[in-house]
């Protein structure tokens, strides 16, 4: 089976989150894995999380995703999707395996650029809040003391839908690099062909009306 790998142009909030959630629930599915950026700074805030966690102290736009999790800011930072069945990843209800997976290859990666990260923190430093990345978890990826990556997931049957942020700032050159050798360590691991290639029409429309319908909605971003 190929996994469709995808680096794709800079989005806003809402479309980036919108564009996830067709290719999670895409009858046509595609395994896909897709790093994307922001457009504006804006928050993400997990499925289950209180919108007045943050809304009240903040002006940026604000996002509810399929996904658990906390609040993350976003900006500069390298996001991804990983969207696949039990076909490709048959670990897909093991949420520590597949959270161990994603992680270690973002390791693996980032060293290909000399960047190497630690996945134990210091535990004094353990602490738990509305911020993801103020909260950490095992396999989180810690570089000079600071996380730097983390990610959430959902589930539907037999699909698994993970979203994360690598929070360093890339340009252009070195993402469309570093997505390279992510992509070729992510096939290793699955044990799968690699397919680069950008979103379908089909997905990015269903995206925008998408985002008009749903995650520009006050009633989404309101849900809790």
């Amino acid at each position: 089976m190929k996994l469709r790998c995808i680096c794709d142009k800079p989005r806003n909030c809402a479309t980036n989150i919108a564009l996830d959630e067709i290719v999670f629930t895409n009858d046509l599915f595609v395994p896909t894995f897709r790093f994307y950026t922001w457009t504006q700074a804006a928050y993400t805030i997990g499925y289950f999380q209180k919108f007045n966690d943050i809304a009240n102290s903040n002006c940026c736009p604000i996002v509810r995703r399929l996904t658990g999790g906390l609040t993350v800011l976003h900006e500069k930072d390298l996001s991804f999707s990983f969207i696949a069945s039990d076909e490709i990843w048959p670990h897909i209800y093991d949420q520590e395996k597949t959270y161990r997976m994603i992680h270690e290859t973002l390791k693996k990666s980032l060293a290909f650029f000399n960047i190497i990260c630690d996945r134990k923190p210091d535990v004094s430093c353990v602490s738990k809040n509305i911020s993801c990345v103020d909260t950490f978890y095992k396999d989180d990826l810690f570089l000079n003391g600071r996380k730097i990556a983390g990610s959430c997931q959902r589930r539907r049957g037999k699909r698994i839908l993970i979203e994360g942020s690598l929070h360093l700032e890339f340009d252009r050159q070195t993402i469309e690099k570093f997505s390279a050798v992510f992509f070729k360590n992510a096939a290793e691991i699955l044990n799968c062909e690699i397919s680069v290639e950008n979103l379908t029409d089909y997905e990015t429309n269903s995206a925008a009306l998408l985002v008009n319908s749903k995650y520009n909605a006050d009633k989404w971003s309101r849900l809790f």
